[in-house]
């Protein structure tokens, strides 16, 4: 209506002048008048519109800033999936130290049995624990002998295929008999019957040692066949049947200590050797070759690396549930 009223005005005033340049001037100015006004309208509505952008703009950042509420339950199981290692870690850190106190009831119970005096196994009314020291005198069956492994074993500084030696051993006043792991012979013992001979005592022998039972293998150790008679691991009862004695016979472990072992072997001593001891044992001397008494006490994981591993796991349980509520807040 403005702009109408201003043209008017122009009009009038150049009809009154009733001058043709006077109008044309007038034209002139009524034309940049409307000129003017339609830029400034422009400018106003563009003016608006970037205002009414920039608002609309923020208001989105915020949203998306701010988020959807999150309903409980996707919290929780937000919760629960940044917190699971440390769940996890505790839980195993708890099951090392079960492990450490089972392992050091094995310690005390091994510790019972070899410091007790030696016990006539052909005395006992029943069943002998593990690792209770024993001994008993009788015949070994050497033809009955059985080849566990094989067995590599370390022999004056090089490494040695070998065998773990069970031999039934009888009693015929006793009438009952026992298998005995003699120890570790070399692989020739099992193909060389002279070689074999030359360590296989004849009549009545006096045999100390520890009761043991059956090994328990893992999963990569083989099956043993008795028909083809192989044997990867120690099966008690398997090994007294293929022997031709009760699946009930006992197994003694001949362990090396000053009054323990087979009476014949006269194995040289860790003294002896490094004192240059020129004159080497006979092969019946020499083998077989059993443990010390002491490595009986040794453990593939002992209580300390129990302990060891219980840390460790309780130290990741700490640290992974400090960065999961560090990751809680910051979201």
């Amino acid at each position: 209506m403005r702009l109408i009223r201003q043209i008017g005005s122009i009009l009038v005033k150049a009809h009154a002048e009733h001058t043709e340049s006077r109008l044309s001037t007038a034209l002139s100015q009524a034309s940049r008048c409307t000129y003017d006004s339609a830029r400034d309208l422009s400018q106003k509505h563009a003016f608006h519109g970037t205002g009414a952008a920039l608002v609309a703009a923020r208001s989105s950042a915020a949203q998306e800033s701010s988020g959807p509420p999150v309903h409980p339950e996707r919290r929780r199981l937000h919760w629960t999936v940044l917190l699971l290692p440390a769940g996890v870690a505790a839980f195993l850190g708890t099951w090392q130290v079960g492990r450490q106190q089972w392992k050091l009831e094995q310690v005390q119970q091994r510790e019972a049995g070899l410091q007790a005096e030696p016990v006539a196994i052909s005395q006992a009314t029943e069943a002998l624990p593990e690792y209770r020291r024993v001994w008993c005198q009788g015949e070994l069956l050497h033809e009955r002998s059985i080849f566990v492994g094989p067995r590599p074993r370390t022999v004056m500084g090089s490494a040695k295929p070998g065998y773990v030696l069970v031999t039934p051993l009888v009693n015929r006043e006793w009438g009952q008999a026992v298998l005995v792991n003699r120890g570790w012979v070399p692989a020739e013992w099992k193909s060389d019957a002279q070689l074999r001979a030359s360590g296989c005592p004849a009549g009545k022998v006096h045999v100390e040692g520890v009761i043991r039972e059956s090994e328990k293998p893992s999963s990569f150790v083989p099956e043993n066949s008795p028909s083809k008679g192989e044997w990867y691991w120690v099966d008690v009862p398997a090994m007294a049947r293929a022997a031709g004695l009760p699946p009930d016979t006992p197994l003694i472990e001949v362990v090396r200590s000053e009054d323990a072992g087979l009476l014949h072997v006269n194995v040289p001593t860790t003294m002896e050797i490094l004192a240059g001891r020129t004159r080497g044992p006979s092969a019946a001397q020499q083998y077989p070759i059993q443990r010390e008494i002491g490595d009986l006490m040794n453990f593939s994981v002992m209580p300390s690396d129990h302990r060891n591993y219980a840390l460790t796991w309780y130290s990741l349980s700490v640290a992974t549930a400090f960065l999961a509520l560090r990751a809680a807040r910051t979201r």
